[in-house]
Formats: structure tokens, sequence, C-alpha cells
């Protein structure tokens, strides 16, 4: 099976809302109950370099805006490899607050195709809420036997996503879809649920996690 590697907010890119550990411990889990192996890695320079062997990055990281990060030479070294890499056709998946990760690395927002802006994405209060497929990608294979996704998470809104990208995820708030995950390329997917562990105890967002690695996969 795949070498899927899991990176996670511990420090320069942890926020005071997200419980990054919890996250990765859940997603990690899932993936390993499908037989991959799977390692976390904390978010320090290394977790982006080294990945001739891995098959898969899972991105669950962010940014806390409220924190002006200092320019870092090491940083900045490891994100032009990971670029490159993911450039070269390196799968990733980026969930939940992956939209806002990286604020010190201008080039992730086209890498993921997509990204949260500050001062005008947002989100109501967590609930229990219904994800279903764009108009785009209904009948994905991404979406076999989850449709609809029903969990506990942020439904994220406002979010931007580029024109390089398809949209997979939508919500709906105050009669209006909202797009919450799309695809950029064959290799490249943003899935914004995931906020925490009882999100990923929904089974039908279990399997949507799956259904997505498994496509990136190939």
């Amino acid at each position: 099976m795949a070498h899927i590697r899991v990176v996670t907010s511990h420090d320069r890119y942890a926020d005071p809302w997200h419980p990054f550990e919890e996250t990765s411990a859940a997603v990690s889990e899932i993936l390993a109950a499908q037989g991959h192996g799977v390692d976390v890695q904390l978010d320090e320079p290394a977790a982006l370099t080294g990945l001739r062997h891995v098959d898969l990055v899972v991105v669950n990281l962010g940014g806390n805006p409220e924190v002006n990060l200092v320019p870092d030479a090491r940083w900045s070294a490891a994100q032009a490899e990971f670029g490159a890499w993911i450039r070269e056709g390196g799968r990733v998946l980026g969930l939940h607050t992956a939209s806002n990760a990286f604020p010190d690395w201008p080039e992730w927002p086209a890498l993921l195709g997509g990204q949260w802006i500050r001062g005008s994405s947002w989100h109501p209060k967590r609930s229990v809420a219904t994800f279903e497929p764009c108009p785009e990608t209904v009948g994905h294979p991404i979406w076999a036997g989850c449709v609809p996704v029903s969990c506990y998470d942020e439904r994220y809104s406002g979010l931007e996503v580029h024109p390089t990208s398809v949209p997979l995820v939508r919500h709906e708030l105050s009669e209006h879809w909202e797009v919450m995950g799309w695809l950029n390329g064959d290799n490249v997917i943003y899935d914004g649920m995931g906020h925490n562990a009882r999100s990923y105890s929904s089974p039908s967002r279990a399997r949507f996690l799956v259904n997505e690695v498994d496509w990136l996969l190939g």
C-alpha cells in the first residue's frame, strides 16, 4: 500500500482554534485501517522535504492571522522543494485549514488551487452539516457511497476558488451554495471538512476521505 505523510500543526502553523493533533490522529487511524503506511510529522521544515518515497502528503495545518511570522530561510527552502515536488506530480490532500496555510509562502494558494481570504472568508457556528457534490463532480468516484456527507463541522464560506480548479464539495447557506472543496489537476485535492475528530467520526465523512486518497493514488 501507499506511504502517506501527514504534516500537522504544532508550532509555526498552529492556531488556538483547531485541535490539529486530534484531527491528524483521526486521519491517520482511518488511512492506516485501509492498509496504508502513515507517518505524522510536525510542522518543521524537514516535513516538507525528502519526499522521494512518499506517495501522498496530507496537509493538516494552518496559519494564525494574529501572528506575524519571522522570515526563515530553512522554511523557504523546504517550501521551494515541496512546491517543486507538487509541480512534478506529487500528490497532495489539503484538509480544512490548508486553505489558510503557509501565510509566508505566496505560491501555496496556486498550488492548492484556492484559498481562504482573510477578512472576507468566514464560517457560521459549527453544527451537524450536509455537504454535497458540486454540479461539475456529480457522479465522481470520490463521492461513491457517501452522497451526501453529513458530519459535525464548520461550513467554510467565501473561499476563493482559482480558475484552474474544479469545484468538488458544496454546502447551502442562506439559500446560496458555497464551494468548500475542489480538485486542482489530477494530483491535488482541497477538502474543507475536518475541524475536529467529531467530523471524522461520521461514517460518510470517513468514507469521503478514503475515496479522496484512493483517487489521488490512482
